[in-house]
């Protein structure tokens, strides 16, 4: 993995927030937002870009209340929008305007900082989030990868978010091996880091998954925004979108986002073949040039 990063902290009212940076803070500012694993984080979802990105922008991960190193403090934090307000608090606290990105649940709160905090987001970068392109009849699918088709998921919410009991070795790697065609990225290196994330979190996600994911209806109500889905305030963006997909994504195909991409008048769409869910560790040298040329020419 890459460490060409410093770790850094930052109190957000009481919270002691971790994030990760890298490049030149006189550059332009990407802001990247994890998924909404147990184990997701920073390090695990961005630490190989983030230097990589670092040589032409001023790169922020940043570790969301209850993931990575930044302590759940409480259950203001537990449902998604909560975790927006969050990271409003953590843009206003280190004076952000910046490039906002998210990988799945962290599309979803890319959306939700362009909407409530537009005066701080320059633009948007979503990345394989299902949470971005769900829409109110459940139109999304999942792709079949050994048929090449899609095929409706029997259920659209699951109220079973992790297993009791402490993470082991086998179990760590056979779902971080479900975020990669590329099965050599299961570092054990990659896994340890999963190993801690997940130890440090455990209490906490089971709390917030209790509080938020109890029922199916709990579950869909948490990806509501002002009582609608986000593909539903696509109107409402005043930002340019990027949208980089992966063929084999599971949850959230490119077809599927191909309907809110039609909703949208500043976007592009890049999408990447032999990759699953973490397309920018796939294929991080295509991906970080798509997202720094897209960045930099926004103003050309």
């Amino acid at each position: 993995m890459d460490h060409s990063w410093t770790h850094r902290y930052v109190d957000v009212d009481g919270i002691n927030a971790h994030y990760i940076e890298a490049g030149d803070p006189g550059n332009e500012t990407v802001m990247l937002i994890h998924g909404g694993g147990t184990s997701s984080s920073a390090e695990l979802n961005y630490g190989d870009v983030v230097g990589p990105l670092g040589e032409d922008l001023h790169v922020i991960a940043v570790d969301v209340a209850g993931f990575g190193r930044t302590t759940g403090a409480g259950s203001e934090q537990y449902s998604y929008a909560g975790q927006g307000d969050f990271l409003i608090r953590f843009m206003e606290e280190l004076d952000l305007r910046a490039h906002v990105g998210g990988n799945s649940l962290g599309g979803w709160l890319t959306m939700y900082l362009a909407l409530e905090a537009p005066e701080r987001v320059k633009s948007l970068i979503l990345i394989n989030s299902r949470g971005a392109t769900l829409t109110p009849d459940d139109r999304y699918v999942v792709w079949d990868k050994d048929q090449r088709r899609h095929r409706p998921p029997r259920r659209p919410f699951s109220t079973k978010k992790f297993t009791s009991g402490p993470p082991n070795r086998e179990s760590v790697a056979k779902k971080l091996a479900k975020n990669f065609e590329n099965k050599d990225l299961v570092t054990d290196e990659r896994v340890d880091l999963a190993i801690e994330m997940t130890k440090l979190n455990a209490e906490y996600s089971r709390a917030r998954t209790e509080a938020t994911s109890s029922t199916d209806d709990a579950s869909r109500n948490n990806y509501l925004h002002r009582g609608k889905y986000m593909p539903e305030h696509a109107g409402s963006l005043t930002q340019p979108v990027l949208l980089t997909w992966s063929r084999e994504n599971p949850g959230s195909s490119p077809e599927d986002a191909m309907d809110f991409f039609n909703q949208l008048d500043d976007v592009q769409m890049h999408v990447f073949s032999n990759a699953r869910h973490h397309v920018m560790l796939e294929h991080r040298e295509k991906w970080v040039a798509v997202v720094r040329d897209f960045i930099l020419t926004l103003d050309s």
